[in-house]
């Protein structure tokens, strides 16, 4: 009995060292900028090249800490959280990368489909924020995968300054917001991040 117990904790030692070789780093976590304009995230497999000249910004890393008694699957700090600014050459822009590893209860997509996510993250976490819903949200693709936009403007315009983008890739869902300080940039934004490519070898 005594071997048979000595051989599980054995193999339970193997397998939380691979689980830690096989866990992405924080620099994997928060993606690589090339040519000052194409961002690339290992994790989540995407890369988007964008208008202008920008800067990966450097924020607090992102452990995916719970909050106590939450128990759904975007609780505490995401487990990705990136912020990409264009330089002063640039116009105005920003975007905003958060994710959130999922369990595999939470990646039933016929108990919960993409849209309750989308719902959850998009129009469901403006409370509190200056920025209104225009139109409702969609569903579109990006790169043949489905994702959700939701576009919304200031209080003060009709024309969306910002769009909110949800959709999901090796086991993490994410949120992607682009925001563009004037109106007349945000489709030029709109544009490069709905021309986002996903890698092939995505589960």
């Amino acid at each position: 009995m005594q071997r048979i117990s000595g051989f599980l904790l054995l193999c339970i030692v193997f397998q939380a060292f691979a689980f830690a070789q096989d866990a992405p780093s924080t620099e994997e976590k928060r993606g690589t900028l090339s040519k000052g304009n194409i961002y690339n995230n290992p994790v989540l497999g995407l890369t988007v090249n964008l208008p202008g000249s920008w800067q990966l910004e450097q924020r607090g890393a992102a452990h995916g800490a719970s909050s106590e008694g939450c128990t759904g699957p975007l609780c505490g700090d995401p487990d990705i959280d990136v912020a990409i600014r264009a330089d002063e050459r640039s116009p105005n822009l920003d975007l905003y990368l958060a994710a959130w590893k999922l369990s595999t209860e939470y990646r039933n997509r016929n108990r919960y489909p993409l849209k309750w996510f989308a719902q959850i993250m998009t129009t469901g976490s403006l409370g509190g924020s200056n920025w209104v819903p225009l139109g409702s949200l969609t569903e579109i693709r990006i790169d043949g995968r489905p994702a959700y936009r939701l576009l919304v403007h200031a209080p003060d315009t009709k024309e969306a300054q910002a769009a909110g983008y949800v959709s999901e890739a090796n086991g993490y869902v994410f949120l992607l917001v682009g925001h563009a300080a004037s109106s007349t940039d945000e489709p030029v934004l709109q544009t490069s991040v709905e021309a986002m490519m996903f890698s092939k070898s995505l589960r």
